[in-house]
């Protein structure tokens, strides 16, 4: 049985609001959305299912790596941000060093289906080891779901 992180392990079911109900931030010098809080701007609201999970994904791993938890809990529907606040992710995410050392780097993502829902997957690498990052997304897109699942835990030396 994999070791559990405390409440990183989330079962969700419910659904977040399109994508297109958050406020689009003004256009920036390539008539893109400028960046919201120095982050990854918001996806067009015509992109796949797939293609809407892995912009949700690569915006929340990016908001982790740089801190910002509120921007990392963004795309999470109501209920996922009720019962799983930017707060608890911040503590849950910060202790994560503590048990498996310093954070080296992302693997590349994988997008697939699970029981009706896309899935994002990535490898978290650590000095000593691997979790892998699930993101869970609805038919919209959004995310629904967030896993960290430790996948390779070396001994502390």
């Amino acid at each position: 049985m994999p070791h559990r992180l405390p409440t990183l392990l989330l079962l969700a079911g419910a659904f977040l609001a399109p994508a297109a109900l958050r406020a689009q931030a003004p256009a920036g010098d390539n008539g893109e959305p400028a960046p919201q809080n120095g982050l990854v701007a918001a996806p067009p609201a015509n992109l796949s299912a797939h293609a809407l999970c892995e912009a949700h994904a690569n915006t929340l791993f990016d908001a982790l790596d740089s801190a910002h938890y509120d921007a990392a809990s963004a795309d999470f529907d109501a209920a996922l941000r009720a019962r799983y606040s930017a707060a608890k992710l911040k503590q849950d995410y910060e202790a994560l060093p503590s048990e498996y050392g310093k954070m080296l780097g992302r693997g590349r993502p994988h997008t697939g289906d699970m029981g009706g829902h896309t899935v994002v997957m990535a490898p978290m690498i650590f000095e000593r080891g691997t979790i892998t990052a699930e993101v869970h997304c609805n038919g919209e897109g959004a995310v629904s779901d967030l896993r960290l699942l430790p996948t390779q835990v070396m001994k502390k030396p």
